[in-house]
C-alpha cells in the first residue's frame, strides 16, 4: 500500500507541468478513485488536489527564484488560467505576491515532495550494488565565501536525532525543511553538519543574503575555502544506510589526513555530510585549511 501511494507521489512530480486527473494517478496505481483518495489521505495528510496545488506553486516559486522568467508564463505553465489566480494562490501560501518574490527572493516555506516510504517499506527491485572501499570518490573542491544559514543542537550526532528533538520541542520540522529549501545557494538542499559536541542543519546562500530573523536560524560567514569530498558512486534507497556508513566510515574514521599543503579545518563543523533520496546520493565535504 505504502509503495503505490509513493509511486504515485512520484508520479505527480514527474506531471506537475501537465493536467493531472484522478482517473490519471488511479489507472497509473491501478487502484479505484475513492481507494486513491481514501489512501493518498491517509499517508500523506493531504488531499490528492491540495498537494498537488501545493507542489505546483513550490515549483513556480523555484522557477521565479532561479530564472529570468515572466510570472504570466510561469502561471500557465502551472495549471492557472491568469496572472491574478496564480499571484492570489501564490500570496495565500508564501504570504507575498510572485512579483515581491521574483524580485527579493526572500525566504519561505516551500511544499516538499513527500516520502511516505521508510526501511522496511522500501523496495527492493533489481541488482543490489556493493561497491568497494576503493571505489568511494574522493575529490578536492573549492567553495566560495558564503553565508551558512543552520540550526543546531547539542548532543545529537545525526539527522534523526536532530529532528526528532526539534520536533519534541515545538518545531514544525517539515516547514523549516521548506524554509532552508527556498534560500538561493550552491546547493540545493540542506545539509548537516558535525561537530564534538552536536550536530547542526542549514543550507548556504550569498553573502548578501537576507536572513527573516524570524525563523531563529543562525548565521555564520564562511570564508572561501576548500573541502575533500568523500562521494558514493550510487545505490538504491534500500542500501542508503549501508552507503552512509561506509562513508561515513572511510571519511571521518579511516582516512590519513596526513595532506600535502592542507589539514582539516575543525574551526566550526569537523565535516558536512549531504544525501537525497529522490536521487539517492550521499557524500561527506570536509573542511581544509592551509597547514
Amino acid at each position: 500500500m505504502l509503495v503505490d501511494i509513493q509511486k504515485a507521489i512520484d508520479w505527480i512530480e514527474g506531471n506537475l507541468e501537465d493536467d493531472i486527473s484522478l482517473d490519471d494517478i488511479s489507472d497509473y496505481i491501478m487502484y479505484s478513485k475513492y481507494h486513491t483518495t481514501r489512501q493518498f489521505k491517509r499517508y500523506t495528510g493531504s488531499t490528492l488536489k491540495k498537494y498537488i496545488q501545493l507542489r505546483r506553486l513550490t515549483k513556480a516559486a523555484i522557477k521565479l527564484r532561479d530564472h529570468h522568467v515572466r510570472i504570466i508564463d510561469v502561471a500557465v505553465m502551472y495549471g492557472y488560467s491568469s496572472q491574478e489566480a496564480f499571484t492570489r494562490a501564490f500570496k495565500d501560501v508564501f504570504g507575498l505576491t510572485p512579483y515581491a518574490y521574483q524580485k527579493n527572493k526572500k525566504m519561505v516555506p516551500y511544499i516538499l515532495k513527500q516520502d511516505v516510504l521508510f526501511p522496511d517499506n522500501l523496495p527492493n527491485e533489481g541488482e543490489i550494488i556493493m561497491v568497494k572501499d576503493s571505489e568511494i570518490k574522493m575529490s578536492l573542491e573549492e567553495m566560495p565565501a558564503h553565508q551558512f544559514i543552520y540550526l543546531e543542537k547539542d548532543g545529537v550526532d545525526n539527522y534523526i536525532d536532530f529532528w526528532e528533538e526539534m520536533e519534541q520541542e515545538g518545531h514544525d520540522c517539515d516547514k523549516l525543511h521548506g524554509v532552508l529549501a527556498s534560500i538561493p545557494g550552491h546547493f540545493n538542499e540542506g545539509y548537516g553538519g558535525f561537530r564534538d559536541d552536536g550536530y547542526l542543519f542549514g543550507t548556504d546562500a550569498p553573502l548578501d543574503y537576507e536572513v527573516d530573523p524570524s525563523y531563529g536560524f543562525k548565521v555564520k560567514q564562511v570564508e572561501t575555502k576548500k573541502y575533500l569530498r568523500f562521494e558514493h558512486p550510487g545505490f538504491k534507497e534500500v542500501e542508503f544506510e549501508e552507503a552512509l556508513r561506509q562513508v561515513r566510515r572511510i571519511a571521518l574514521k579511516e582516512f590519513d589526513f596526513d595532506m600535502k599543503d592542507y589539514e582539516r579545518d575543525t574551526s566550526f563543523v569537523n565535516a558536512y555530510e549531504h544525501s537525497g533520496m529522490e536521487i539517492c546520493y550521499y557524500f561527506i565535504r570536509i573542511p581544509l585549511t592551509k597547514s
